[in-house]
């Protein structure tokens, strides 16, 4: 079995382009062609269904695909446990994160691993909460650093618990106030993010059994923002999310206290990630660490 001729039928299917996969690849279109097309003949039956528009896969290839996933996964963890045997710290890892794990995280955290495993390539997704989920249910990446939204369905290891923070315009008549209650929520305007972007916004308001008075909704968080700051509303968000932003307006912390738990979320045990990947996360809690200590 060639484990190209799978890498090259899982990534056309991920683009939907025979063209797409040779670039991610770094092959030629015929080259992906031919190996997918050796692939059929090796089973017997049509994996893709080729049109103008694209390649989509046959329901025999759809039922192959999770399978063929979780063959190319075990193989690179194979390469990576003989390399670490051979003393070699080397792999790929495929991060995917939320927006204020990529901007205030990774940037210096990626900096500090590379110093010391420059031979393991990082490769960050960054999404909301349903594209995060999909990413692990279809094997695009192999974690996630995020919140736990469906304990049920999937491993999560804590990391911190980031303090969830009311945001208000600097003029606002509330903003001398030590706490903000958050009943309050129900009477003042609001700019709330959509549930798809900020789950654990909406989770919060249905354990308090409050229904916020909506002026706008928004996905982005910079736009969240600026609208705040223009005195549009008031809204909900993180502490890791607004902590460059403390300056031009007033955050207060809830009433009661309400947190979102960060932490390492992943479709398989954490046991079974790759070499490379159990390099990174001891890394990454260290570093966590030192940078509260740093505070």
């Amino acid at each position: 079995m060639s484990i190209l001729k799978l890498k090259a039928y899982i990534a056309a299917v991920q683009f939907g382009s025979l063209t797409k996969a040779a670039e991610a690849l770094d092959y030629t279109q015929p080259s992906i062609s031919h190996m997918i097309h050796s692939l059929e003949d090796d089973y017997g039956f049509s994996l893709l269904t080729r049109s103008k528009s694209g390649v989509t896969p046959t329901d025999n290839g759809l039922e192959l695909l999770p399978i063929m996933q979780d063959i190319v996964q075990r193989y690179e963890h194979l390469s990576e446990a003989v390399c670490a045997i051979h003393g070699l710290d080397v792999g790929a890892i495929r991060i995917g994160a939320y927006t204020s794990i990529c901007v205030h995280w990774m940037p210096y955290l990626l900096k500090e691993f590379h110093k010391s495993y420059p031979k393991i390539d990082i490769h960050l997704f960054e999404g909301n909460s349903d594209e995060i989920h999909a990413w692990l249910e279809e094997g695009h990446i192999d974690f996630a650093i995020s919140t736990i939204q469906r304990p049920e369905e999937f491993h999560f290891l804590p990391l911190m618990e980031d303090r969830m923070m009311a945001i208000l315009p600097e003029n606002h008549t509330l903003a001398e106030n030590h706490a903000f209650a958050i009943e309050q929520f129900a009477e003042e305007p609001c700019i709330i993010p959509y549930e798809d972007t900020h789950k654990d916004v909406q989770r919060i308001f249905k354990q308090a059994n409050v229904k916020p008075n909506i002026a706008y909704q928004i996905r982005g968080d910079e736009a969240i923002i600026a609208m705040v700051k223009q005195g549009l509303g008031i809204s909900l968000l993180s502490e890791l999310l607004i902590q460059d932003h403390a300056d031009d307006m007033i955050s207060l912390p809830l009433e009661p206290n309400h947190v979102r738990t960060l932490g390492i979320t992943s479709k398989d045990d954490l046991k079974s990630l790759s070499p490379a990947s159990k390099k990174f996360i001891p890394f990454m809690q260290e570093w966590l660490k030192k940078q509260k200590n740093a505070y």
